[in-house]
C-alpha cells in the first residue's frame, strides 16, 4: 500500500515529470504527496569561512536560497494539485540532495521516493554523481525514477 509519496524537485524539465508522474500516482492511490526541494550546500575555501564578512554574505545567500525554494515548492504544488493530487505538503532541505531525500524519506516514513533524471549516459552519469543513482544506493525506500 502506497500512503506517502515523496518527489525531489529543482525546477529542471526532468523533476518537473517526477512532480506530475508522483501527483497522478497521490490521485490514483490517494496517498499523501510531500514535494521537497533540496539546497545545496555551498563548496567554500576554509579561508574564506575566517573573513569577517562571511556570516552575513552566509545569511545573505539562505535568505535568497530559502526564497527561490519557496517559488520553486509553490509552483510544484500547484503543478501537483493541477495532475489530481488532494493532500500535498512541501519541505525544504540542506546538504547534499541524495543524501537529503534518503534521510527525509526515513524519518517521515515514506511508501515511494519519487525523482527525475535527466537521462545522462552511463559514462557521464556516473563522473557527474547522478543524485538518482546515489539516492538509489542510500535508502531502504523503494524509488520510482522518471525520465
Amino acid at each position: 500500500m502506497i500512503n506517502k509519496i515523496l518527489v525531489a524537485t529543482d525546477a529542471s524539465q526532468a523533476s518537473g515529470r517526477a512532480v506530475s508522474f508522483a501527483a497522478q500516482l497521490s490521485a490514483v492511490h490517494e496517498a499523501e504527496l510531500l514535494i521537497l526541494n533540496v539546497i545545496r550546500d555551498m563548496q567554500l575555501p576554509p579561508e574564506l569561512k575566517d573573513a569577517p564578512e562571511f556570516e552575513s554574505f552566509n545569511n545573505a545567500r539562505d535568505d535568497l536560497m530559502r526564497q527561490i525554494a519557496d517559488k520553486i515548492l509553490a509552483e510544484a504544488k500547484k503543478e501537483a494539485k493541477k495532475s489530481g493530487a488532494k493532500s500535498v505538503q512541501t519541505a525544504i532541505g540542506s546538504g547534499d540532495p541524495a543524501t537529503s531525500v534518503a534521510g527525509f524519506a526515513k524519518r517521515r516514513n515514506i511508501d515511494l521516493i519519487v525523482v527525475g533524471t535527466r537521462g545522462l549516459s552511463k559514462i557521464k552519469g556516473s563522473s557527474m554523481g547522478s543524485v538518482s543513482r546515489k539516492l538509489l544506493d542510500l535508502t531502504d525506500v523503494n524509488c520510482l525514477v522518471i525520465r
